[in-house]
């Protein structure tokens, strides 16, 4: 026998919360714009360019991705320390001088005979006060 009831309407489909993808959509553009939005430091001088390198200019072997060659460049400036640089990606001399090192790591410091290898902020002072290139305060 038929109930004279008409039949229960079906439960809508459950949503699901839409905040996981607005999670993903705001970190996705903040990392598209990060570039944008600070400096990742100052900009690298040039050797050859913006900078004619003689022996008194220290010579830093780096790569537009490398967070120590970053920190380096800003410790440089910040010291005053008259400098310049070679992408080993992007520039033949570069990627020449490079390619004569034993080590394939960046930064490289060329700081007149002494080559130095990784940011290591303590080698490279006393390597410019042994050269007489830098005095550095306690």
């Amino acid at each position: 026998m038929a109930s004279s009831e008409p039949p229960e309407p079906a439960a809508p489909p459950r949503r699901r919360a839409p905040w996981p993808w607005l999670v993903a959509l705001a970190l996705l553009a903040a990392l598209a714009a990060r570039p944008w939005l600070g400096s990742r430091g100052p900009a690298p001088l040039a050797c050859g360019e913006d900078v004619a390198p003689d022996a008194d200019t220290v010579i830093m072997l780096s790569a537009s991705w490398c967070g120590y060659c970053r920190a380096a460049r800003r410790w440089l400036q910040a010291e005053g320390i008259a400098h310049c640089e070679y992408d080993v990606e992007t520039t033949r001399e570069g990627q020449r001088r490079f390619a004569a090192l034993p080590h394939r790591v960046v930064p490289v410091f060329e700081i007149r005979s002494d080559t130095l290898f990784g940011f290591n902020r303590t080698e490279i002072e006393q390597t410019l006060i042994a050269h007489g290139l830098a005095e550095f305060g306690e």
